[in-house]
């Protein structure tokens, strides 16, 4: 039971300095785009990198953030039955969802991603807009959002089998 605290705590803890060490890049988010707002309304000169720029941002700080903001449930949810449940239904009923719909979907993205990756490091793929950055990069952290993802949706299925059996939350 310790090694399965100390793996939930490892992943918890992981997923949550990840999550809020990239949700600083707000800020070189909004400076990219008051900047292109400036360069494009004010001096009428649009960048050809601002795009490019916003989108990278946008998804490191999304995707990077999708395992801590399931940690602390802050995913969209629909409680109108669960809500009715016994603490143990619902936790069966999660323990269902998460085997059936979130790892089947999930480990399928997870698998068709390594060899995408490998083939876009392979050929150093580039953006086809702007400026044409690299985007082999990109996939990385897109990859390594998704790999968090998964670990978190490993750590709330342990936490709700636990409460399945025993009746009681993982402390």
């Amino acid at each position: 039971m310790a090694a399965l605290k100390l793996l939930i705590k490892v992943i918890d803890t992981f997923n949550e300095k990840i999550a809020k060490t990239f949700s600083f890049f707000i800020f070189l988010l909004i400076a990219t785009l008051t900047y292109e707002v400036i360069a494009r309304y004010g001096f009428d000169s649009p960048t050809q990198w601002s795009f490019d720029a916003t989108y990278f941002i946008c998804s490191l700080i999304l995707v990077l953030g999708l395992a801590y903001t399931w940690q602390i449930g802050g995913h969209v949810s629909v409680d109108l039955i669960t809500i009715k449940l016994s603490r143990r239904a619902n936790a069966a009923l999660k323990v269902f969802f998460i085997v059936t719909l979130f790892f089947f979907c999930w480990f399928n993205i997870f698998r068709v991603m390594i060899p995408h990756l490998q083939n876009s490091w392979m050929l150093k793929e580039r953006s086809m807009t702007g400026f044409m950055p690299p985007i082999y990069p990109y996939k990385i952290w897109i990859f390594a959002g998704v790999a968090m993802l998964v670990m978190q949706g490993v750590v709330e299925f342990l936490k709700e089998l636990y409460v399945l059996i025993t009746g009681e939350e993982l402390r």
